[in-house]
C-alpha cells in the first residue's frame, strides 16, 4: 500500500506540473475549507462491507514552482467493517486516525482536448496514527487493539463547488480497502 500512495503522489504531481498555466492555477480544496465524507466500501477480508466517515480542515497552500498549487489539511477518519460467515465465524473491525493530507485539484489547469473533466478532480494522499480494535471468533475468541501508522490516497470529483463524489483507498493498521463516498464541503 506504500508503493500505491507513493505512486499516486508521484503521478498527481507530474501530472499537475505538465498541464499547469504559467499563472498558477486555484485548488478545488482551498485553506479553509472544511470537508464531511461517508462512504461504503469493500474490505479487503474476504468482501467485508466497509462503512467510513470523516472531518477535515484545510490549513494551508504552498506553491512549487510558481505554478503548481498543493493544499495542505488535517483530517479525521474512522471506519467500520464487519464479516459473518455462516454462523460459525464472525469478524469485525473499528479503526480511526488522524492524518496530515496534502491535494492537488485541477481546477483552472490548462488541460489538453478530450481531458477537460479532469478539471473537476482533486486527487490526496495522507498518512497518520491511528488505532484499529478487532473480534474474531474463527476457532476461538480473540480480539485485539492496536495503534500504528495509517495512510489512505484517493480522487475526489466536484459536481458543484460544495458536492463531490469521492474514491479512497487506504490502509488501516490490519488490513485495507477501498470506498466509494461522497463529501461535502461546508
Amino acid at each position: 500500500m506504500k508503493r500505491l500512495l507513493a505512486i499516486v503522489l508521484v503521478l498527481f504531481i507530474g501530472l499537475g506540473a505538465a498541464v499547469a498555466q504559467d499563472g498558477g492555477f486555484e485548488p478545488l480544496m482551498a485553506p479553509g475549507d472544511l470537508a464531511v465524507t461517508a462512504g461504503i466500501g469493500w474490505g479487503f477480508l474476504y468482501g467485508a462491507i466497509d462503512v467510513s466517515g470523516g472531518v477535515e480542515l484545510m490549513l494551508g497552500k504552498f506553491v512549487i514552482g510558481d505554478t503548481l498549487p498543493l493544499t495542505y489539511g488535517v483530517a479525521a477518519k474512522a471506519s467500520y467493517y464487519s464479516y459473518q460467515y455462516y454462523d460459525y465465524w464472525t469478524y469485525s473491525y473499528l479503526g480511526a486516525g488522524v492524518f496530515g493530507t496534502l491535494h492537488l485539484g485541477l481546477k483552472d489547469a490548462d488541460l489538453p482536448d478530450g481531458l477537460g473533466f479532469m478539471s473537476n478532480t482533486d486527487w490526496y494522499v495522507g498518512l497518520g496514527a491511528g488505532f484499529y480494535s478487532y473480534t474474531d471468533n474463527y476457532y476461538t475468541s480473540d480480539s485485539g487493539f492496536k495503534i500504528g501508522l495509517r495512510s489512505v490516497g484517493g480522487v475526489s470529483y466536484f459536481f458543484t463547488p460544495n458536492f463531490a463524489i469521492n474514491f479512497e483507498g487506504g490502509y488501516y493498521g490490519y488490513g485495507g480497502g477501498g470506498l466509494i463516498g461522497i463529501l461535502f464541503k461546508l
